[in-house]
């Protein structure tokens, strides 16, 4: 017996998955950045323990190298001034000799320095001091004391000097202190292009997740569109061939066809569902050769009044029996300008649509021309519905409709002020939106004259 299997394609929402998506992107970001800073705090640890090390070496180096020079010999001096029975008076000792007698500051700073450069640890700022075999302070450099106080930021060595003559050290013996101030500023320094890739292969991994979330985010407002264009275009199809269904329907009666006025009504609906039908369809063909650039711009001598005059006769089949209050004030000095008739043409029929489409219950719309430093600008204002601010951000984009509850409250498939935008680009003039909910919409355009 055989046994097949049928396997369904898994459809998650984007609400759904976005979520996760977003949670797994985000938890893989921060683990990187965990171990990245983890790495460098790790790296910057060694580093210190590293140059530690080497400090300690340069120390016994310095430390041998003085030793061989000393011995246990008792050496003659003169006592400081002040540590007789009185300031007069002289008492000559016989001391152990002492680093201090044998080295003066600047030979042990070169001692010192000499064994640094032997490491590898160059151009980096030290302090040291000799001290005697009580723990007094012989010889020390200037800021010795403020970098030996300051334990946290420092590196320290102390090294006992042992004179090469001693065969079973016994000390207590002089000591030669040596410390590295500012540590930190001294690593950072060091490992600066490490530290600098790092930061940059951190900026590249946020910039990463920026732009995925960004691309996750416009995916998601891509479906939504898709999904509200293809309801709006079924139902914008639909409509009219069910219209066209009942008045074909409604001609095949004997009661209309024996009534000429019921069949001249008829046909006309027929004819007016026909047109609306063959603009949609146009409109959808109109974004593929906006996008594969097949439009050409044909800049010709048009009168904008004549054309504007012209699209709103053609509306005025539409507005008949409806409260409707159009006016024009053409107040452009020069009306002709150098523009692609039809485009324009299609540009000012959506305009003017869409102002009565969205109008209220009355329509009132205002059109108003006049020049201004050799461009035309015109603007249609209506007293409809108005937009929202985030609304007016977003209406030139391809599809995009504002909605107010239902779907399919105003017909469309939010492509025409898309095309608009891309013809005002076409004849380099520009294009503004002024709206406010429930107080209407106000655009203007400026157009070149020449």
């Amino acid at each position: 017996m055989g046994f097949f299997f049928i396997f369904k394609k898994s459809k998650v929402p984007m609400k759904k998955t976005f979520p996760i998506i977003f949670t797994l992107i985000a938890l893989s970001i921060l683990g990187i950045l965990f171990i990245q800073v983890t790495w460098l705090q790790g790296l910057f640890l060694l580093s210190k323990n590293q140059l530690a090390d080497k400090l300690n070496q340069s120390g016994v180096i310095v430390s041998n190298d003085i030793g061989k020079k000393m011995n246990t010999g008792l050496s003659f001096r003169f006592p400081k001034r002040g540590l007789g029975l009185n300031e007069e008076y002289h008492m000559h000792r016989f001391d152990e000799t002492t680093i201090s007698d044998v080295f003066n500051y600047g030979e042990l700073n070169d001692k010192i320095k000499a064994a640094l450069d032997k490491y590898g640890i160059k151009d980096v700022q030290f302090e040291f001091a000799v001290a005697d075999k009580k723990g007094n302070i012989e010889i020390k450099s200037k800021k010795f004391e403020e970098a030996f106080t300051d334990e946290q930021n420092s590196l320290q060595c102390r090294v006992s000097v042992i004179p090469q003559d001693i065969m079973e050290p016994a000390g207590p013996f002089e000591s030669l202190i040596i410390v590295v101030p500012n540590v930190t500023r001294y690593l950072a320094h060091e490992l600066l292009w490490v530290i600098v890739g790092a930061v940059l292969f951190i900026i590249v991994v946020l910039a990463a997740f920026i732009i995925t979330l960004r691309s996750l985010i416009t995916q998601k407002k891509l479906n939504e569109i898709k999904k509200d264009f293809i309801n709006n275009m079924t139902h914008e199809l639909k409509t009219p061939l069910a219209t066209i269904s009942l008045a074909v329907a409604a001609l095949k009666t004997a009661k209309v066809q024996s009534d000429a006025k019921s069949v001249d009504y008829f046909s006309n609906i027929i004819k007016e569902e026909n047109v609306r039908m063959n603009k949609h369809v146009e409109a959808i063909l109109n974004v593929g050769q906006l996008e594969k650039n097949e439009y050409e711009i044909n800049k010709q001598p048009v009168d904008v009044h004549d054309l504007i005059a012209g699209v709103l006769d053609s509306f005025k089949l539409q507005l008949e029996g409806k409260p409707a209050n159009i006016q024009t004030y053409f107040e452009a000095k020069t009306p002709i300008i150098q523009a692609d008739e039809e485009h324009l043409l299609h540009v000012f029929s959506n305009l003017i649509d869409n102002a009565i489409k969205y109008s209220k219950d009355r329509i009132d719309i205002t059109i108003h021309t006049h020049t201004l430093n050799n461009k035309m600008i015109i603007s249609i204002e209506d007293q409809g519905i108005g937009m929202s601010a985030d609304t007016s951000k977003h209406i030139f984009e391809k599809f995009y409709r504002a909605h107010s509850g239902n779907i399919h409250d105003v017909k469309g498939f939010g492509l025409g002020m898309s095309y608009v935008k891309w013809v005002v680009d076409m004849h380099k003039g520009k294009i503004h939106v002024d709206s406010e909910i429930g107080a209407g919409t106000k655009i203007e355009m400026t157009l070149p004259i020449a």
